[in-house]
């Protein structure tokens, strides 16, 4: 979504609001098994004495996979997105700061990069997550499996002592 920028470009105070509905179909991350369509992104460019700041909030629905137990949530992730626009920033390797094209920004790429940038590496169903059993492979959120723990070798001979007691 190419957003103009004219009217506000040298008059500082002024603003440009935007909403659009950005299309993240070709991302993809590890613990995402896909991002739903209809995701939101709200926000506005403004002027801060002649520095152009572009502030969003991006609304987007996730179904993940739970990185410890395999199991297939649905995720709400809220990202704020803020960014500097720049006519010239060649000179700079800063990812909050975008080049503008003319007397236009991309917010789509402004918007993308920022929830590339912001994304989790992985996601869990919930804080306290068990995981699998690394035997049996049995859910350990819903109770425990029948495998019995493995003792050390090297602390074979304590176990013995608790067993005569």
């Amino acid at each position: 979504m190419l957003l103009d920028l004219h009217e506000i470009i040298n008059i500082p105070g002024g603003c440009v609001p935007f909403e659009y509905e950005p299309d993240f179909s070709g991302l993809s991350f590890e613990s995402v098994k896909a991002i739903r369509p209809g995701a939101k992104a709200a926000g506005r460019v403004e002027n801060h004495a002649g520095m152009l700041v572009l502030t969003a909030e991006l609304d987007v629905m996730l179904d993940c996979i739970c990185a410890r137990c395999l199991k297939e949530f649905e995720r709400p992730v809220r990202q704020h997105v803020e960014a500097v626009l720049a006519a010239d920033c060649e000179s700079t390797d800063d990812p909050d700061i975008f080049p503008l094209d003319g007397d236009y920004i991309d917010v789509d790429e402004v918007v993308t990069t920022a929830f590339v940038l912001n994304m989790d590496q992985r996601f869990l169903c919930r804080e306290d997550c068990k995981g699998l059993c690394e035997k049996c492979g049995k859910n350990l959120n819903d109770g425990p499996c029948e495998c019995k723990a493995e003792i050390d070798p090297r602390l074979a001979v304590l176990g013995q002592l608790l067993e005569k007691e």
